[in-house]
């Protein structure tokens, strides 16, 4: 990987000047080529057999999943639920594939604390151009009249409060070997994050190793089959360009106008090939949105450089070195 090389797609998908593989790919028909390559280094059967302790009590026969069997499975040991689904959600066969994509979407993710919201919502004054607020706007309807002679509806603005959104853009780290217990906490954190969606929230999800993808533009769709696919589908590898990750998230975020925006990265936080990333995590600053890290190693040096992006960013840190940490860590850091 050679830092410091440019930007994005072209709009035909194409490759930019020099014949160079583009390091961030956001034009949609880009992406889903890559997708679709990615996606033909599937798994068959005997692999996911020798491979996936737990898959062949699921998976009794070709082809079939036992929902059953899954749930038995979760609830004893829910972190090997998640990973014999992440590695089905791969599999060659297409319905054990779909199967397996569906329950992962639906996994049990942990329950608010009684008698308290999963997520405080937050609110502030705003100028409405409509007769339900508190107070009457003077300035504003004033200037909406304007010099007309006489006073219509519209013209009234009043002052109220208002909920705000939120737009998160989860920035996954794909480098090395994308799968087990990284693959499952990666769907588990995109399940929890949609499940936490409100009216007015955005989403967006970009994956990156020496290449950025950007697999959801933010959105506020809250459908979490198309996040949960695209996870599975995607095969990473090489090295890890923390700053070239940050840098295509802060991109997305910077389209939000939500209130609060905030960049939640799941990553050993170790860059193997790449710029300074603290400049890069304390640019988001300017936006203005946080960064929030999810360690995925309990190694000192990782959860070192985590702690040093999340306080660059304005965040915090939060460990998730289990799949099923997810929902809990999510809830930590965004409240």
């Amino acid at each position: 990987m050679t830092p410091g090389a440019s930007g994005s797609v072209p709009s035909s998908g194409g490759l930019p000047p020099g014949g160079r593989a583009p390091r961030v790919v956001e034009d949609p028909e880009a992406v889903a080529d890559l997708l679709r390559s990615s996606a033909a280094r599937r798994s068959s059967r005997d692999q996911l057999s020798r491979g996936t302790p737990g898959f062949d009590a699921v998976s009794p026969r070709a082809g079939e999943l036992d929902a059953a069997a899954v749930a038995d499975l979760a609830a004893r040991d829910p972190d090997a639920a998640a990973r014999v689904l992440a590695a089905a959600a791969r599999a060659f066969d297409p319905g054990l594939r779909a199967a397996a994509r569906a329950l992962a979407a639906r996994l049990p993710l942990g329950t608010p604390r009684r008698g308290t919201a999963d997520r405080p919502g937050t609110s502030r004054v705003v100028t409405r151009q409509e007769p339900t607020g508190s107070d009457v706007d003077l300035d504003a309807t004033l200037a909406a009249r304007g010099a007309e002679p006489h006073w219509r509806a519209e013209h009234l603005h009043t002052r109220g409060w208002r909920s705000t959104g939120r737009a998160t853009v989860l920035l996954v780290d794909a480098s090395g070997s994308v799968a087990g217990d990284e693959l499952a906490a990666a769907v588990l954190t995109a399940a929890a994050l949609v499940q936490r969606m409100r009216p007015g929230d955005e989403l967006g999800v970009v994956a990156f190793w020496s290449t950025a993808v950007v697999l959801r533009p933010l959105s506020a769709d809250p459908r979490v089959d198309v996040v949960v696919d695209r996870l599975c589908d995607l095969r990473g590898g090489g090295t890890t360009d923390l700053e070239l990750g940050l840098r295509t998230a802060a991109a997305q975020i910077a389209r939000s106008r939500a209130a609060d925006r905030q960049v939640l990265l799941l990553s050993d936080g170790v860059p193997t090939e790449s710029p300074d990333p603290l400049a890069a995590a304390a640019a988001l600053a300017r936006i203005p949105a946080r960064l929030q890290v999810l360690a995925l190693s309990p190694e000192e040096e990782a959860m070192t450089s985590c702690a040093a992006l999340a306080a660059a960013g304005g965040g915090r840190v939060a460990a998730l070195h289990r799949p099923t940490q997810a929902p809990s860590a999510v809830r930590e850091l965004l409240g």
